[in-house]
């Protein structure tokens, strides 16, 4: 039978480390044996219960289990985040439908993630790669005319943009901060892809910082969602283990973009 440890490591035999230090076994037993197996962006309440509705015994998440944000790892966490109702929550729902959870974050990243991203998007090949500081070139475009062509390949009504003031200028050279890389945290991130000449982000998920931080240097941003940039390489993901782990039931949950427009 196959264990959590298993599926450990071929993901570590795919990227060819360890996992990072924010990935393994954040609830239960890495020895459990495994039938079901549901992969999802995060672990919601709506994505346990889905998963244990099938009767799985493990689920893969992307993103940190409790809140505040790797908050396992941290070296001073609040005293009482066990207390906080999030998180007692999601502990509850895994252990009233018997899981296990299993992060797998910048592997997955490595693996198909981004690549994913990028795919769905129509961006071609890269013109220049270094790690995840990836530029495309696109035909010369309107702002706004690759908002709309955004919105079509990633199935959006509405976007957030930070258009550094005219919606109508030429565009071209793509950087694509994929998830969270837009966020003020991550904006050495920007800086990387600004370094390489890049005229327009295709981002993820952004916040008031990160979007100024774009701004101020030029760059129009257009944000998709945290959720909707990464989904499409965990569908992919989840493919990949279901093809190395044939006889165990694999099912992709989607994690829905959390925001609307009213």
């Amino acid at each position: 039978m196959t264990t959590i440890s298993d599926i450990i490591q071929h993901v570590e035999a795919l990227t060819g480390h360890k996992l990072n230090g924010d990935e393994g076994v954040q609830h239960g037993d890495s020895n459990r044996e495994l039938a079901g197996v549901s992969v999802a962006w995060m672990a919601t309440p709506e994505t346990i219960q889905a998963a244990g509705k099938c009767g799985h015994e493990l689920l893969i998440v992307h993103e940190s289990l409790y809140y505040p944000y790797n908050v396992i790892q941290s070296a001073n966490p609040p005293p009482d985040w066990k207390k906080w109702q999030i998180n007692r929550q999601r502990r509850s729902l895994l252990e009233q439908h018997d899981l296990g959870l299993l992060r797998i974050h910048g592997s997955a990243d490595e693996i198909c993630i981004f690549d994913a991203f990028a795919e769905v998007l129509k961006l071609g090949a890269p013109v220049f790669a270094e790690e995840f500081v990836k530029v495309y070139e696109i035909p010369a475009c309107a702002l706004h005319e690759l908002v709309s062509k955004v919105k079509e390949r990633i199935g959006m009504a509405h976007l957030r943009v930070a258009d550094a003031g005219d919606m109508n200028r030429i565009v071209s050279r793509v950087g694509l901060p994929w998830g969270g890389m837009t966020l003020f945290v991550n904006v050495e991130y920007q800086q990387a892809l600004i370094e390489q000449g890049c005229d327009v982000f295709i981002a993820g998920e952004s916040d008031n910082y990160g979007f100024r931080f774009a701004a101020e240097c030029g760059i129009p941003m257009i944000e998709t969602s945290h959720e909707l940039s990464e989904n499409p390489g965990l569908h992919r993901f989840t493919a990949m283990l279901m093809e190395a782990f044939p006889y165990i039931k694999f099912r992709f949950h989607e994690n829905d973009c959390i925001w609307r427009i009213e």
